[in-house]
């Protein structure tokens, strides 16, 4: 058993933009590790220089994530205003995925004292909370402090350490219905440094694969915990 913060969360509009998409933004179908880590330092106040600094309270915390359900996807067309000299140059479009009434479910872990205290940040954070840009502001719908077993291997929707094409072992489970997705598979830093400067640099990227929600994956190569009748894994320890 482990113990673990749960929080519930939803939100009109999210995007979490892939790091190397420039003119065409696609979205991650779920916030990254960086992302979940943020997000409980926004709850709990931390200024960007605190949240990354080597005596961070959130330094040791675990997390993940999964969808609670498929959310709308739609893309969106944006116009960036250069200037030069003090006037607009020239316009630059680009299009921006966006996903629509999401719903997840955050998964913390750590010590018993820092998940209580994440618990009533959480119930009352300290900044407003937002899944990618500042202004797609998340709803906290539910903060529960629990305990997860250990459980079969068998993942959805929901984000995986490693690169799944290379992970041995892996076998679909199929089930009527099932819409056959392909898992997205990115490199991506799981922190940041600060120097004294306040310039934040990205630790050396990992590899991080999103799988679909629609199709579930026999994984026994990761260590799965069970919650909810549905399986997860820890992003950083």
């Amino acid at each position: 058993m482990e113990r673990i913060l749960i929080v519930r969360v939803r939100a009109p509009v999210a995007s979490f933009r892939r790091p190397l998409d420039h003119n065409y933004q696609r979205t991650f179908p779920m916030p990254p590790p960086t992302t979940l880590v943020g997000i409980a330092g926004a709850a709990l106040g931390l200024s960007d220089r605190e949240l990354w600094a080597a005596d961070s309270p959130l330094r040791e915390l675990k997390v993940s994530v999964w969808m609670d359900e498929e959310p709308g996807r739609a893309r969106d067309m944006w116009t960036v205003l250069k200037v030069k000299g003090g006037k607009i140059a020239e316009r630059s479009p680009y299009f921006r995925e966006l996903l629509f009434f999401t719903r997840y479910t955050l998964f913390y872990g750590g010590e018993e004292a820092l998940l209580r205290r994440l618990a009533e940040a959480f119930r009352d954070p300290a900044y407003p909370l937002s899944l990618g840009r500042e202004d797609e502001l998340l709803v906290v719908e539910e903060v529960q402090l629990t305990e997860a077993q250990e459980g079969e291997p068998r993942f959805r929707g929901t984000v995986l350490p490693g690169d799944i094409r290379q992970m041995p072992g892996l076998r679909p489970i199929l089930r009527e219905g099932a819409v056959f997705e392909p898992p997205v598979v990115e490199m991506l830093p799981l922190g940041f440094t600060v120097d004294s400067r306040g310039v934040r640099s990205p630790l050396p990227p990992v590899p991080v694969s999103f799988l679909p929600f629609g199709v579930e994956l026999e994984v026994p190569s990761v260590p799965a915990w069970w919650w909810n009748s549905r399986s997860f894994t820890w992003l950083t320890s």
